[in-house]
């Protein structure tokens, strides 16, 4: 008895319609990565300093965080696509996801350096609001 559909052909129709779909979140998906990896080390460096011990469970935090803002982009292409085509759902998400990684970064960041990036930088986005 043939198969309606073989598992070559279902692989060979199904894979090429995956990538399609999460095409747009790829460089999301691997920006965040780095934001994340760079919070780590940037994390790690300023506890350091401050004569932290660097524990397990904080490190699998990160594991954590990987996963499921991974989830909450891919749930939002989903969202995108199939329900709200006219609002950019995965770009907010992992926008505002990323700005809190940024945001931890330059804390790290301030903590090694004493350079409180992230407040200079909010002074000059003031500046450049209150001009326009």
């Amino acid at each position: 008895m043939m198969k309606a559909f073989e598992l070559s052909t279902l692989l060979k129709l199904g894979i090429p319609y995956i990538v399609f779909f999460f095409a747009p979140i790829t460089a999301a998906m691997f920006g965040l990565a780095v934001l994340i990896f760079a919070d780590v080390v940037t994390g790690c460096k300023a506890a350091q300093l401050r004569g932290e011990e660097i524990r397990s469970n904080r490190m699998a935090r990160t594991v954590s965080k990987i996963i499921f803002y991974s989830i909450a982009i891919i749930l939002s292409r989903v969202m995108e696509v199939s329900f709200m085509e006219w609002l950019p759902v995965a770009k907010l998400t992992a926008g505002y996801i990323a700005v809190v990684e940024f945001k931890s970064n330059m804390e790290n960041i301030a903590s090694i350096t004493g350079v409180d990036i992230w407040k200079h930088l909010m002074t000059k986005i003031e500046g450049w609001s209150k001009r326009a």
